[in-house]
């Protein structure tokens, strides 16, 4: 399986984990293992290590020079929307027993 290599700037869609479905920015490549950050849950100074087979590289890149938490909320904000984020099984499953016990609390 071939290696996907990202600059760090990039903007990846996470893929597998807890944290599957949301953007990140790569803040700098460790061996064979990307640093990734959201400004929010990861912070610049303490970006998650993850590996590169479980991110989807997108076309964005994000300046990483003089770069703040709350620039890099703001910039991923609009690709971080809680509708457009896709739930995984777990949630969907909860979700659905949430919405059989509404329906019959009715």
């Amino acid at each position: 399986m071939q290696r996907m290599i990202c600059e760090p700037g990039t903007v990846v869609l996470a893929k597998a984990g807890r944290d599957a479905g949301r953007y990140f920015v790569v803040t700098a490549a460790d061996g064979a293992e990307l640093l990734i950050a959201d400004g929010k849950t990861r912070k610049l100074d303490r970006p998650k290590r993850k590996n590169p087979a479980h991110v989807q590289k997108t076309v964005q890149t994000v300046p990483l020079e003089n770069l703040t938490d709350r620039a890099l909320r703001k910039l991923l904000a609009p690709l971080n929307e809680p509708a457009d984020r896709p739930l995984s099984k777990q949630n969907e499953s909860r979700k659905e027993v949430i919405d059989d016990v509404e329906a019959g609390c009715n």
